[in-house]
């Protein structure tokens, strides 16, 4: 029997045990279970009690770097001056990087006087003589080399299985979830389903992505991570609280209306964690993989005002960004500002000129084209004003409102109606006495007859003043032209002698 380990005490023994998702899916024989037997066996035949020795455990955790919690709770022991002997079950445990394994092995657990034994490759840094050692640095390039030609391995067979259009990712797309006869495919989740849908429909009414935020709070829906309860859900504190990003993200993505969009990350290195977003022309795309939740017409419409949005967002909005073209190129034309003393010129510029030279300026003095076009608007929306059925439209609305007054107030006589009757029988069974059914009866007869007479007062036909109400429309026109304009111009084209077309997305005009 080697007695090796008996100069030890058993807690100054640390086995290391480490099981990556790789390692788990291609041989069993690495598992957690496998290499606390072997460690085990080894510490007990060469002189020591296993039970005693401290365990440290990375589950499901890549060796191709250090930033492992139970290896740095090793490292803080060792630190602590807590461990002396460190065992893992080979070299392949301690780590898949060629670098820091050996700076582990050749300075660091020297410097720390710290005894390191890899058993199946029979490392024992202890014993100078051990010609294994020598070869540690061979089988550190090796293990290295393995990670990097698996990893590349992996990378090849997602993305043929990407472009065949399958489903490779581990939490499904809000929205949808994985096919239990097949995970590479996708099905829709109808109550998640439901709320994508509303993102849209709400900000195609009020196009803004704060109003659905706030909406979703009020109605307290669950933020994406949380429904779908993920590691990050399960510590979010505000589980209603929708992330601008998020809602941005689903008014963006193909997936809804059946596209398969992949490739959208990856990593640097196969020794990093951190994705990084790829160019979109490397994104893989596949058409109709799946059932669309929303429609294309209803997302293309979204995304155009998304873009102008974007393009509105700066410090310096106006009322034209983001729908001006140039006629000639058709890229986009942007608004400059050019400060000369006390005044300030605002003028366009195609932005294929301003940054290749390849078309005509197309500048334009922007107060004077946004009031040509503007009074050009106007004027449609005046005609447009002008021949609406304002009566019809009135009645409609009013009525619709009416009849959702009157459904309550009927309900408040029926509990009226309900409580006087109940005080009556406390009144014969003497729990009230009589001033106190006097006084209560009093005051819900009054409420009674408030409530017939707003009853009467919605029954009867109002006199209609149209001006007033043309007038109302005019005022709400002008005070919310912006959102106005970005719902029914679709762009606007200017060409080199300053000839304005403009595109309508609706065909009242």
């Amino acid at each position: 029997m080697n007695n090796i380990l008996s100069i030890y005490k058993p807690n100054e023994i640390a086995k290391y045990i480490r099981l990556s998702l790789s390692d788990d899916n291609i041989n069993e024989s690495e598992s957690i279970i496998n290499q606390r037997k072997i460690i085990n066996e080894f510490i007990e035949k060469n002189g020591n009690e296993y039970t005693k020795t401290k365990e440290f455990i990375d589950d499901g955790i890549s060796g191709t770097n250090f930033n492992r919690p139970g290896w740095i709770n090793l490292l803080n022991n060792i630190e602590n001056n807590n461990i002396k002997v460190v065992i893992t079950k080979n070299l392949s445990r301690l780590g898949r990087s060629n670098y820091e394994c050996s700076y582990y092995l050749d300075y660091y657990f020297k410097e720390k006087n710290i005894r390191y034994i890899a058993i199946q490759e029979g490392i024992d840094t202890k014993i100078e003589e051990n010609s294994n050692n020598d070869y540690a640095a061979l089988n550190n390039f090796i293990n290295e080399k393995y990670s990097k030609d698996l990893s590349k391995n992996i990378r090849k067979v997602y993305k043929i299985k990407q472009k065949s259009g399958e489903y490779m990712g581990s939490i499904p797309l809000y929205g949808y979830i994985k096919d239990k006869n097949d995970k590479h495919k996708l099905i829709v989740d109808p109550y998640a389903a439901n709320i994508v849908k509303k993102i849209f429909n709400l900000y195609l009414k009020y196009n803004s992505q704060n109003k659905i935020k706030e909406i979703l709070y009020k109605e307290k829906v669950l933020i994406p991570e949380v429904y779908k309860k993920t590691k990050r859900g399960l510590k979010v504190k505000d589980i209603y609280n929708w992330n601008i990003r998020t809602i941005k993200n689903i008014l963006t993505n193909e997936m809804y209306i059946g596209n398969m969009v992949q490739n959208v990350h990856s990593k640097k290195s196969f020794r990093e964690k951190k994705l990084i977003k790829n160019n979109k022309e490397d994104w893989i795309i596949i058409n109709n993989t799946h059932e669309a939740i929303i429609d294309k017409n209803t997302f293309n419409k979204v995304n155009r005002l998304l873009d102008i949005n974007y393009k509105s967002s700066k410090k310096d909005t106006y009322l034209l960004s983001g729908l001006l073209y140039c006629k000639d190129c058709l890229s986009k034309l942007g608004i400059n500002k050019l400060n000369k003393g006390k005044y300030t010129y605002l003028y366009t510029i195609c932005n294929n000129y301003k940054k290749n030279n390849l078309c005509k300026s197309h500048s334009n003095n922007y107060i004077v084209l946004e009031k040509t076009i503007l009074d050009n608007i106007l004027n449609k929306i005046s005609n447009y004003i002008d021949k609406l059925d304002y009566l019809n439209i009135y009645n409609s609305i009013e009525k619709k409102d009416n009849i959702k007054i009157l459904e309550e107030l009927n309900i408040n006589l029926k509990e009226i109606d309900i409580k006087l009757e109940k005080i009556y029988l406390d009144r014969l069974d003497d729990i009230i006495s009589l001033n106190t059914y006097k006084e209560l009866k009093k005051e819900l007869l009054y409420k009674k007859e408030y409530i017939n007479n707003n009853i009467k007062d919605l029954s009867k036909d109002k006199e209609i003043d149209i001006n007033k109400i043309k007038d109302d429309y005019k005022i709400y026109f002008n005070n919310n032209i912006r959102n106005f304009i970005v719902k029914i111009i679709d762009k606007i084209y200017i060409d080199n002698l300053h000839n304005v077309s403009i595109y309508y997305k609706v065909n009242i005009f």
